[in-house]
C-alpha cells in the first residue's frame, strides 16, 4: 500500500477520535459506560505529526473531501468504491497511479488485497447442466 495512503488512514482515525471527543453527548455516554474520555491534546499533537508526514497536495485533497464525507479514504474492491458502492469505469479502475479517487463521490481510494488464487472447488470443471424434466402426456 502506498505510504501516503497509510498516513491518510492514520490521520482519518485520529480525526474520527477527535470528533468523538468534541461531542458532549459522546463524552457523557463514554463516561456512563465507565470510560471517561481524556484530554484531546495528545490526539491533536498526534494528528499534527501525521499531517506533517503527508504531501501538502494530498493533505489539501483529504481536507477538502472530509468537508463532504467523514470517511475521506475508503477501500475499493473489484473496481467498486466501497464508500459510495459505485462500480468504477474499467479504464479508471484498472489504472495504476499513486493516488486514485472515485469518479462519483471523490473519495481517495486504496485497493484491498484480492485473493490471488481461486479456491480448489472453483478451479474444478464447471458444474454440469441439469437436464430438463419432461412429462409424458397421455
Amino acid at each position: 500500500m502506498n505510504p501516503q495512503i497509510q498516513e491518510l488512514l492514520v490521520l482519518q482515525e485520529l480525526d474520527a477520535l477527535l470528533a468523538d471527543l468534541g461531542e458532549a453527548a459522546m463524552r457523557e455516554r463514554e463516561a456512563a459506560l465507565g470510560f471517561p474520555l481524556g484530554e484531546s491534546t495528545r490526539l491533536s499533537e498526534a494528528r499534527a505529526e501525521a499531517a506533517a508526514r503527508i504531501d501538502a497536495r494530498v493533505l489539501r485533497l483529504y481536507e477538502r473531501i472530509r468537508q463532504r464525507h467523514p470517511r475521506a479514504v475508503v477501500p475499493s474492491l473489484g473496481g467498486t468504491c466501497l464508500g459510495c458502492f459505485t462500480v468504477r469505469p474499467t479504464a479508471m479502475a484498472s489504472r495504476q497511479s499513486d493516488l486514485e479517487t472515485c469518479e462519483r463521490c471523490g473519495r481517495i481510494l486504496f485497493r484491498l488485497e484480492e485473493e490471488r488464487h481461486a479456491p480448489a472447488a472453483s478451479a474444478a470443471a464447471p458444474p454440469a447442466r441439469k437436464r430438463a424434466v419432461t412429462r409424458k402426456r397421455g
